[in-house]
């Protein structure tokens, strides 16, 4: 006679050792006011799309504390909206290329498809003060170091300070 064995179904839990990646912040006064469009997001179909900080943190802001190659490997605090927040408003699909821009004419590319689930934050704010020109802003790209093992070679060149452009690569 065949004997059916029951074995206990073990369950893991697939929890996240470590630091969580990011917190939800609330609202912030200073990136409320009226200002200057501050970063301009241009999917394929060519249609620009402008954002203030206001607009940008109107998309929901977060924030994390992070080691920055651009500044020593020491820890800062980011706050600002998730990159993937920005570019779903401006209509850019969550695996393309961007091509990204800054006020200094520095520009380099960025492949998606392998930062799927990692919050990039566009950062508007570093330790509670307004990022500027003359301190990596007025948007910083900002990667969570800390949460994630994100290969330095690939990714440092994309910690773009300064940021003004996002481009959806076409070719």
């Amino acid at each position: 006679m065949n004997s059916i064995r029951v074995f206990p179904l073990l369950l893991l839990c697939a929890c996240q050792s470590g630091p969580a990646p990011y917190v939800k912040v609330g609202p912030d006064p200073q990136l409320s006011a009226a200002g200057p469009v501050v970063l301009t997001v241009t999917p394929a179909s060519g249609k620009a799309v402008t954002f203030t900080r206001a607009q940008l943190a109107a998309l929901g802001l977060v924030s994390f504390t992070t080691p920055d190659p651009s500044r020593k490997n020491e820890l800062h605090e980011y706050t600002g909206p998730l990159l993937s927040s920005v570019l779903d408003a401006a209509g850019i699909a969550p695996d393309a290329t961007l091509h990204l821009t800054a006020h200094d004419r520095y520009s380099t590319d960025l492949k998606l498809g392998p930062l799927r689930d990692v919050p990039v934050i566009v950062a508007l704010k570093s330790g509670g003060e307004l990022l500027e020109l003359r301190n990596y802003g007025p948007v910083y790209l900002t990667f969570p170091y800390h949460a994630f093992k994100l290969n330095p070679t690939v990714y440092n060149a994309a910690w773009v300070w300064q940021m003004m452009g996002i481009t959806e690569r076409t070719d």
